[in-house]
């Protein structure tokens, strides 16, 4: 997992490989940084990722819960069907949302800025 700031306004998170549920926890312990930092519009970048632990998509729903309650959100860039269909199958399809890459995403924050 790598973090990129692209900008004052978004967080970028890149995740890669297989995303077991301690990376989703150290992935929801960067989010809380941020969110120290009053930074509350997260990108996070699926595009590299082979499989990510469904029971730690709950943790990263709550974090998206936390920044939507400050007036952010977390949008996911990347994700190919099987990851997608892991957000369906942990019952979380519809919670967030998926963008083909980060341009769109970006886009999508410019009802929050």
């Amino acid at each position: 997992m790598s973090v990129q700031t692209t900008s004052k306004k978004f967080v970028m998170l890149i995740m890669k490989g297989e995303i077991a549920l301690e990376d989703i926890i150290a992935l929801k312990e960067i989010i809380n940084s941020f969110i120290e930092m009053e930074q509350f519009l997260f990108v996070i970048d699926f595009s590299e990722v082979a499989h990510i632990n469904v029971s730690g998509i709950e943790y990263l729903n709550e974090r998206k819960e936390r920044v939507r309650s400050l007036g952010g959100d977390i949008k996911i860039i990347g994700a190919n069907d099987y990851v997608r269909n892991l957000f369906v199958y942990a019952g979380y399809w519809g919670e967030f949302d998926f963008f083909a890459n980060e341009e769109e995403a970006v886009r999508a924050f410019n009802s929050l800025i």
